[in-house]
């Protein structure tokens, strides 16, 4: 086939000039969390070069030109923190306000990845990063009505005496959500460039499909008791849940291993998530 010009496609990508248009750099940011102690955590690095240099933000960084987006998240991920192994990941949302970064046109895509408490042990910082650090995350609604949504969202590592927290205005639009933040006085950091909307988002999301599918089993090893999947389902929604309706529901997704685990003194069952769950006939 043949353009309006008569270019067949060869003749076509010969003559094309790919410095016709300016070309945006393209970046990954990763927000990997996971829930340790009960407590929700997400993996910050401290940056050792401008710009933002010696603020945290997520791991990330620039896209090479023969790899995909995927592959550049998880390569990243392992250069900076040092965490490759069982990582589930997706891409959450693409970061692209137009001065978002001084050093030029940068847009980035950001993925959204959780890991059981276990991988905490290879963290360490590398390549772009200072420190890898976790720091503990919250977020609590403060007023909702059918257009806004004011919330705080906080991080905090008690080893590094870091605070911040933030006030998140989400504000419905027609068809997205336009989110606002501004650092409290109570802060004694913040982060590097507009990472706080991507947490925010995440945050979100993970509270949201936590509940009803099996995403939360990502943050949990294979096999599990259902006291530790009730651990990781509070800890998500930052409050308690009656145990004899959580159990319940929880059930319904799960394969019984025949194995036991001793708690406490005590065999306890052991559970794993059911692949299959989406597609019983009773969630149908």
């Amino acid at each position: 086939m043949k353009n309006e010009l008569g270019q067949t496609l060869q003749e076509f990508l010969d003559a094309y000039d790919p410095t016709a248009f300016e070309n945006p750099s393209c970046t990954v940011d990763i927000i990997l969390m996971t829930v340790s102690s009960g407590v929700l955590k997400v993996l910050l690095i401290k940056r050792k070069n401008h710009p933002w240099i010696g603020q945290w933000a997520l791991p990330g960084g620039f896209v090479n030109m023969d790899e995909d987006l995927d592959d550049a998240a998880a390569r990243e991920l392992e250069e900076e923190t040092h965490i490759s192994q069982n990582t589930y990941f997706h891409q959450l949302y693409t970061l692209g306000t137009v001065n978002r970064d001084p050093r030029t046109r940068i847009i980035s895509t950001v993925y959204f990845s959780m890991t059981p408490e276990e991988n905490l042990k290879h963290t360490h910082a590398g390549d772009d990063a200072k420190e890898a650090e976790w720091f503990t995350i919250s977020k609590t609604v403060k007023k909702i009505n059918k257009k806004e949504r004011v919330s705080i969202l906080s991080l905090s590592n008690e080893k590094c005496g870091i605070e911040m927290h933030y006030e998140i205005h989400d504000l419905a639009m027609k068809n997205y959500i336009k989110t606002r933040s501004k650092v409290l006085k109570e802060s004694n950091s913040e982060l590097a460039c507009d990472h706080i909307k991507a947490i925010n988002m995440a945050m979100d999301q993970l509270k949201n499909r936590s509940t009803g599918t099996g995403y939360l089993f990502n943050l949990l090893p294979k096999e599990v008791t259902l006291r530790e999947i009730q651990t990781v389902y509070e800890a998500i929604q930052g409050k308690k849940t009656d145990t004899a309706n959580f159990r319940r529901d929880i059930k319904k997704m799960l394969i019984e291993t025949g194995k036991t685990k001793k708690v406490s003194g005590k065999e306890t069952k052991l559970y794993q998530f059911n692949p299959m769950f989406e597609f019983l006939e009773e969630n149908l």
